[in-house]
């Protein structure tokens, strides 16, 4: 443990919304209760957001330029993260912007290059990914071998949500980039990415072939379903994808990693896992299992 005083990291909150609250919650735990004592967290200037300790900005502006802000988070809808990202990048403040972090590579590549050239941190808000469950996940699968050679995975993401919205909601909503992709996909796609993509094996080469297919809603015609595949010809494997709006997924399993020795299992949701389940094939045809729990 280090006896000296933490960093603050010093942040500006975009948005008003439900997740922007949430981030801010979580901000004020103390680092100490996930082990980490050299960074803390401090939230100097927000815009519309309560009536809380911090400064209260007037605009988005106001906080990208507050000179005591380090790093913007970004929780407004998607259809503004690009151009949020774009301004804070370039009023030279590191960025954090909600999932998805655009609408297209396009946009995506321009905040990349942007980001590059400031020097500033910027990244994608899949929390997901840093759990500790997760960093064991990978553990077990690359260097573990429990599984063996990965071959496929099945992921998830279905929530209830056409029989509790409005119609008038931003998830229903075209011009706000609502739909089941945007919303939900990252966190299927992120499982793929974490078994597929980043494994050694692979070497980090882009899928291929990923067709998609849609079933939209009648009203707004947003996507209600999709279902996509990426193909990873290194490995000889394939990820098979899936999201919804209107029915939630199976609590057994949302992912389903599946290799030449067994398989590992997520039960409850893809987006915040907590347990692993790992299955080993046996010369029987049955199978042995084993469990990990988030701590």
């Amino acid at each position: 443990m280090s006896s000296s005083a933490p960093y603050v990291v010093r942040w500006g909150i975009l948005g008003t919304g439900w997740i922007s609250s949430e981030f801010a919650k979580d901000l004020s735990l103390d680092p100490a209760g996930r082990g980490v004592s050299d960074v803390s967290h401090a939230i100097v200037a927000q815009a519309g957001l309560y009536n809380t300790a911090p400064v209260a900005s007037g605009s988005y502006e106001a906080v990208r330029s507050h000179p005591d802000v380090d790093i913007v988070y970004i929780g407004t809808p998607h259809t503004l993260h690009f151009e949020e990202a774009k301004a804070a990048l370039e009023a030279g403040k590191h960025v954090l912007v909600e999932k998805p972090a655009t609408l297209n590579l396009a946009e995506a590549q321009v905040l990349v290059d942007l980001a590059k050239s400031k020097q500033r941190f910027f990244l994608e808000g899949v929390w997901t990914r840093f759990f500790p469950l997760t960093l064991t996940f990978q553990d077990l699968l690359f260097k573990g071998q429990v599984v063996g050679d990965v071959k496929q995975v099945f992921a998830d993401f279905g929530l209830n949500f056409l029989c509790k919205i409005p119609e008038t909601h931003r998830l229903l909503n075209p011009d706000l980039a609502g739909g089941a992709l945007l919303d939900l996909g990252p966190y299927p796609l992120m499982w793929a990415l974490l078994s597929l993509y980043h494994h050694p094996k692979n070497e980090l080469s882009p899928p291929e072939n990923a067709p998609i297919s849609m079933l939209k809603t009648p009203t707004t015609g947003v996507d209600m379903f999709s279902t996509f595949t990426l193909d990873f010809p290194k490995l000889g494997a394939r990820a098979n994808l899936s999201c919804n709006i209107s029915i939630a997924s199976p609590k057994d399993v949302c992912v389903r990693v599946q290799g030449t020795n067994g398989e590992i299992i997520i039960p409850g949701g893809p987006s915040r896992p907590q347990k692993l389940v790992i299955r080993r094939y046996t010369s029987t045809d049955s199978f042995s299992e084993n469990e990990y729990e988030e701590e």
